[in-house]
């Protein structure tokens, strides 16, 4: 199966740049049968009023919006009436527009999207165009969006992906990486595998357990990482949960403080974030469970996770979900895993190329790790982690070696 995967992956990035450009180009276009032709927005939101303006400026000025939000029907959006899909198939009947998806939420499985889209196949629209066709059209004011970002960074990035390709340490994971890549050059959600049927990060399929293991939660928000531990009936001597919003350290801390008066011990709450340096740095205040760090409004203490190592015991285990910040919080790190090789758990999907550069980063701190892939969050089929796992930390039983 490995050789089948890796003929495929280079078929997929053998694809010329002009091929890909042309893709780029031509995409949105091709889905609402033309640029020229009636369309409206579905999602009246914040991303929604940004893409008004990047169309309106390119001369494409949509007929409507629609959207769910019932609060929101009647009313004026920069000028453009919203409506709901219902009220909007009825008055435009006979002669439906194309849509154009300006929601934004592109980390959906095909099955969530498909479901998401089919009310408005139902009354009989038919040409719709996802948000990344509209980005990559207009990559200069839309992207990077998330983990979407233009193709052609792919085809660039031929021999990094074929090299992070081949130190996966398994087919399920080099099955994951493959799907994710095309899914990365063509948007099509079909090509996306659903996800295993294994809790996120503790799963015994990753890694064995320990006894006396510490616990460096990068990115708690509420703690629910905690829980997800304990549920998993894993040991553990200390547990550190690292959150620099405090508006989501007051429910980690308050989660800690439950779990240690029904009798958990060695829980311990840091409100900093972990980055490559030590000192202040931004975070969106009111980012909830997708806080960024690095821009925003609020600053707060940063360090790193070598000086951690350095302030508390050291950790045997760490897990990283900071929404896109992965990179420099590793770079933090870098002596700390060089030298001792803990287990690594690093959320791997907030940017196009964290599939593969997350992996290589690691790679070169420290090459005798196991590289693997998890694909969890059934009706998402998104949230990748790479775990990266030290031999002694080896599951029992492994699809292959590598």
């Amino acid at each position: 199966m490995t050789a089948h995967l890796e003929m495929h992956l280079e078929h997929l990035l053998s694809e010329s740049l002009e091929s890909v450009r042309q893709r780029q180009r031509e995409t949105l276009g091709r889905m609402i049968g033309g640029e020229e032709t009636d369309f409206v927005l579905f999602g009246a939101g914040r991303l929604g009023r940004r893409v008004l303006s990047v169309l309106t400026e390119a001369g494409m000025r949509p007929l409507a919006f629609i959207d769910n939000n019932p609060a929101l029907w009647g009313r004026k959006v920069e000028g453009v009436e919203v409506f709901s899909s219902e009220a909007l198939a009825r008055k435009m009947a006979g002669n439906l527009p194309a849509v154009i998806d300006s929601v934004g939420d592109v980390r959906l499985g095909g099955r969530h999207l498909a479901a998401r889209m089919a009310p408005l196949r139902q009354l009989g629209f038919s040409r719709i165009a996802v948000f990344g066709h509209l980005a990559w059209r207009f990559a200069e004011q839309l992207l990077p969006f998330q983990c979407v970002d233009l193709p052609e960074k792919l085809i660039l990035a031929r021999e990094q992906i074929l090299q992070a390709f081949r130190l996966l340490g398994d087919d399920a994971s080099r099955q994951v990486f493959v799907a994710h890549v095309e899914w990365r050059l063509t948007l099509d959600y079909s090509a996306l595998p659903c996800a295993a049927d294994v809790a996120i990060y503790f799963d015994d399929r990753f890694s064995s357990r320990s006894d006396d293991e510490v616990l460096y939660d990068i990115g708690a928000f509420n703690g629910d990482s905690i829980l997800g531990y304990l549920e998993s009936g894993r040991r553990y001597r200390e547990i550190h949960s690292f959150e620099p919003s405090a508006g989501n350290f007051e429910l980690l801390q308050a989660n800690i403080d439950k779990l240690s008066l029904a009798g958990q011990s060695g829980l311990y709450g840091h409100m900093q974030a972990v980055g490559d340096y030590e000192g202040l740095i931004a975070i969106e205040a009111a980012g909830g469970h997708t806080l960024k760090v690095g821009e925003g409004d609020e600053r707060v203490p940063v360090t790193t996770l070598d000086a951690l190592a350095e302030r508390l015991t050291p950790p045997s285990f760490i897990k990283v979900d900071i929404e896109g910040f992965e990179p420099q919080c590793l770079v933090g790190g870098r002596r700390l895993i060089s030298e001792m090789h803990p287990l690594l758990a690093v959320c791997a999907y907030h940017e196009q190329d964290h599939l593969w550069s997350l992996l290589l980063q690691v790679w070169e701190y420290r090459p005798d790790y196991r590289f693997m892939l998890g694909q969890h969050d059934y009706d998402r089929a998104w949230d990748i982690v790479l775990y990266a796992v030290p031999q002694s930390r080896l599951p029992r039983e492994t699809n292959d070696e590598h």
